[in-house]
């Protein structure tokens, strides 16, 4: 704290919250300065170090040219030193080629002789270094004499040397060093070397030594040390390897002393020249690289630095970017955000819609509230005592409570939600009021609406139970009585018309079922009843009950099972079964020609879950793609389907919904003019009993031979065999299997009217869809129904001269005269009626009550087997008269009839004490399967 008080004296630049990103940013810059410091001083030795390389070869370079030219002047000064001035009375010597010696006499005068010795030696040393010797006289008529030539075609001597030899000699009678001429002509040019024969005696001649250019230029040239130009004592260009014109100009205007630097036209430099005096002449040396050459030879470090440069600064603004937005930015957020909340908590308090405050925990006082908590809470008692409460709630040490709902003075119903924290250095409660009065007003309203969608769902149940009861009721007076007529003598027209009107009933009764279906699913009243049941037998049944419908209109009506299917499920058997045969129904009923198919089908198997697939197939009509939308809405119909009654429009729909409740799917694909296919798919369990072959044991293990028109059907029935034990193969056998009594099994999906292996001569079964359901043998060949796979086990057992145990199962009873004492209660006259007639027709004795008072009071004067009453009667209905007669110890049977057929209807009439529950209208076979079981029973023995 003292050093921000200090920092904020000092300078407020230091001690905002942006110190620290200018801080940071000032390193950083700091840091590359550093860095790219470094880098210059890096470049800066390299580059140093380089140019001091190549200034020690230029050294060396120039330091060679000043041998090669020393060693050619101590020549010509070792020759002239040599020379020897010849006395008159000398005679003349004659040069002899072949001797070691050349004797040389040189002079045009008399006084003025010279004679030089050249040995072998010498001529062989001047002809290595490629210089030839010369002498020039200096009289009047000067010539030039070729003392030694070191190579063929030598040139002529210019005029204008013997000029500038003569202008030196008047010029300069005494010189006392070489005299450094060059002769350039358009095929070569020379550099001559003149010294005085006697420098003594200014008329004793010239000496000289002649070299050729490219022998110099040879001599010269280094490539270490770049290109090279000699300058003359003018300061002209005499030699030079150098293409670039510009460089030479800058050197011929440039005056001075011996000189290492850089040169160049502008304000950058692009040579690295060293200039130097040769120490025997006044001529100059000069040697140039150039400046791009230097650059690319140090390419790599220029390359390497540039690098490390662009990553040593992308590093550090990028580890500066991080830190700024890692550590200084959400400070300096933070910070700011902090500021910023401490206002807005100010404002939020202030303008909140809820009140708000906080109590402090020692005294209960409040530190800090807005406007609506003093005018919601008020200034009195009774805002002291709440606020004590509050915090003793909140601050319990076992199961606090933070929440609270009282209501004010005013009618003000509020809310409390609490929460313990600190403030200002002390425990303190943070309190926050909601105004639930609005909500209190909803929610009573909503309790009213629920009040009065209950009432109304319990008035449609009502009404669903009402209109169940009246439409059955006399429905069952029609149905019974026509049943009860069927079975009287009529003649052929009126049994037609009998049979139209039951027809007609039975039409009107499958209406009122399916709109009492879909009512119940909608208001919830249909439950699924789930017991154990065979696919198989299932699909036996269904197909059975329309055999002869699709027999009448030349239908091939078959199935197919797959051999995996489980023997036993547990289902809503009857909700399956009602969803099959509607989808039969339609199937049959709008197919005029060729099949329908039912095909089961395990799709996937979960422990004891399976998930069967139900497809009932057709080659029938068809459904338009515009009816595809609409065809699950309940009374809707399609169109072109004249030729057929038309249904209700309930089928499809209750089919969908019954699935939908059984939690499984009905898919749809068909196309108008090739039929339609409806796809069941149900999740069942398996039953813990399910075996996987008959009772009698399998199959022998022998060749059976499938054949059959269709050969989806034929791998039906050899998956079958083989899950039973036999080897099945599909296909026409040959007739050396007939002779080896191989079995052939023939499927036909029609009638089997002629064989399809006419010549078969073994064991033959014929399995139809017309077949019977117990395998018959006639005339050495089996008949058997197609679609029942027992018969079928069957018939092959047989076929293979297996053992069939017989198990004496109990048929069908037949409607049989039934010694029974019964008494009926029903408050309907035309259904006692019936009641009676039909209990008549099968042999009972009855005695009639018009209530349940009545029904009690017969009872207790006679001696019945069964009691029959309706559940709805007037004064004491059948409900109470089965307590009641239960709480007086009867002990009859007594099955209860009733016209509501709603959910828990059977329910309520076991809970009254009745045995069973008949729903109107049931007809003669269901009155006589409920009463056959109490036919030998007695009164006292129940």
């Amino acid at each position: 704290m003292r050093l921000k008080s200090y920092l904020l004296q000092i300078s407020p630049l230091l001690s905002s919250p942006e110190a620290a990103r200018r801080l940071l940013r000032l390193f950083a810059v700091v840091l590359l300065i550093g860095i790219l410091s470094g880098v210059y001083n890096f470049l800066l030795f390299t580059f140093n170090n380089d140019i001091s390389q190549r200034r020690g070869y230029m050294s060396s370079a120039i330091a060679e040219a000043h041998t090669f030219f020393t060693n050619r002047e101590a020549l010509l000064e070792s020759l002239s030193l040599s020379a020897v001035r010849k006395s008159k009375q000398a005679k003349p010597l004659v040069y002899l080629p072949s001797t070691e010696e050349v004797h040389l006499q040189l002079g045009s005068t008399t006084d003025n002789r010279w004679s030089i010795w050249l040995t072998q030696r010498m001529r062989d040393y001047m002809k290595d270094k490629q210089v030839s010797l010369l002498y020039v006289d200096t009289g009047p008529n000067a010539q030039v004499r070729r003392l030694y030539n070191s190579a063929p075609g030598v040139p002529g001597f210019s005029p204008r040397m013997l000029e500038q030899l003569q202008a030196l000699k008047d010029n300069n009678p005494s010189p006392s060093a070489e005299l450094w001429l060059t002769d350039q002509t358009e095929q070569r040019s020379y550099l001559y070397i003149f010294i005085r024969l006697d420098e003594r005696d200014v008329e004793s001649g010239w000496l000289g030594l002649e070299m050729d250019s490219r022998e110099v230029s040879t001599a010269l040239s280094d490539q270490s040390a770049g290109e090279f130009m000699m300058l003359n004592s003018e300061g002209m260009l005499v030699f030079t390897n150098s293409h670039d014109t510009r460089l030479g100009q800058m050197l011929l205007n440039s005056k001075g002393e011996n000189f290492f630097g850089f040169v160049g036209d502008g304000w950058i430099p692009d040579h690295l020249v060293i200039r130097k005096h040769l120490q025997s002449s006044d001529w100059q040396l000069v040697y140039s690289i150039d400046l791009l050459a230097v650059m690319t030879g140090l390419w790599q470090q220029l390359v390497g630095s540039l690098l490390f440069c662009l990553f040593t600064v992308t590093l550090v603004l990028l580890l500066m970017r991080r830190i700024e937005h890692r550590f200084i930015a959400p400070a300096i957020n933070r910070i700011q955000a902090l500021i910023e909340s401490e206002a807005f908590s100010r404002d939020v308090i202030q303008t909140a819609p809820v009140a708000l405050c906080v109590l402090r925990r020692t005294d209960g006082k409040v530190v800090l509230e807005n406007t609506l908590a003093q005018q919601w809470l008020g200034d009195g008692l009774e805002r002291d005592v709440l606020c004590a409460g509050w915090i003793n709630q909140a601050f319990a040490s076992q199961q606090p409570e933070r929440t609270d709902y009282f209501a004010t003075a005013d009618g003000r119903h509020l809310y409390l939600s609490s929460a313990p924290t600190r403030y200002n250095g002390e425990d303190v409660l943070f309190c926050a009021f909601s105004d639930i009065s609005a909500r209190k007003q909803v929610e009573a309203a909503l309790e009213e609406a629920r009040q009065s969608a209950d009432a109304a769902n319990e008035a449609k149940t009502l009404f669903l139970a009402t209109m169940s009861h009246e439409i059955r009721t006399p429905l069952y007076g029609v149905l019974g009585t026509l049943e009860l007529l069927a079975r009287t003598q009529l003649d052929a027209q009126q049994r037609d018309y009998l049979h139209a009107i039951e027809g007609s009933s039975a039409t009107l009764l499958q209406l009122i079922c399916d709109v009492l279906d879909v009512s119940k699913i909608e208001a919830g009243q249909l439950a699924l009843e789930l017991s154990e049941f065979s696919p198989l037998e299932l699909v036996h049944e269904v197909i059975q009950g329309y055999s002869a419908a699709a027999l009448g209109k030349d239908l091939q009506l078959y199935a197919c099972f797959d051999p995996q299917l489980p023997e036993r499920l547990i289902g809503d058997v009857t909700r399956i079964r009602q969803i099959l045969n509607n989808l039969l129904s339609n199937a049959v009923k709008f197919t005029d020609s060729g099949r329908v198919v039912l095909r089961v089908k395990l799709i996937n198997r979960d422990g004891e879950r399976s998930s069967l697939m139900w497809q009932v197939s057709d080659t029938g009509k068809g459904i338009a793609e515009e009816d595809h939308a609409y065809i699950f809405e309940p009374f809707y119909q399609t169109e072109g389907n004249t030729n057929v009654v038309a249904g209700t429009g309930l089928g499809l729909p209750i089919c969908q919904r019954l699935t939908q409740l059984m939690n499984g799917q009905l898919r749809m694909v068909s196309e108008l003019g090739l039929g339609s296919s409806f796809t069941l798919t149900l999740p069942l369990e398996e039953a813990s009993a399910s075996t996987d072959l008959p009772a009698q044991g399998g199959l022998l293990p022998e060749t059976i031979y499938v054949l059959s028109p269709i050969r989806e059907l034929a791998q039906s029935i050899s998956g079958w065999l083989r899950r039973w034990g036999a080897r099945a193969q599909v296909g026409r056998p040959t007739p050396a299997d007939s002779a080896s009594g191989c079995l052939l099994l023939e499927l036909h999906p029609g009638s089997a009217e002629q064989p399809l292996v006419a010549d078969w001569t073994g064991p033959l079964i014929l399995a139809s869809a017309h077949g019977c359901c117990e395998p018959q043998l006639e005339d050495g060949r089996w008949q058997v129904n197609l679609n029942h796979l027992s018969a079928l086990y069957q018939a092959v057992r047989q076929a293979q001269g297996l053992w069939i145990a017989r198990t004496d199962n109990p048929q069908k009873r037949e409607i049989q005269k039934l010694d029974l004492h019964i008494l009926v209660a029903e408050d309907n006259i035309i259904n006692q009626l019936i009641l009676r007639d039909q209990l008549e027709e099968l042999g009972c004795t009855v005695e009639l009550a018009g209530d349940g008072n009545e029904a009690l009071q017969l009872w207790k004067n006679g001696h019945f087997d069964v009691v029959l009453t309706d559940v709805n009667m007037p004064k004491l209905n059948g409900y109470e008269l089965a307590r009641e007669l239960r709480r007086q110890g009867c002990s009859i049977p007594i099955i209860g009839a009733t016209a509501n057929a709603m959910r828990g209807e059977a329910e309520l009439c076991l809970a009254a004490g009745m045995n069973h529950c008949l729903v109107k209208p049931f007809a003669l076979r269901a009155l006589f399967n409920y009463l056959a079981p109490y036919q030998e029973t007695s009164h006292e023995a129940l």
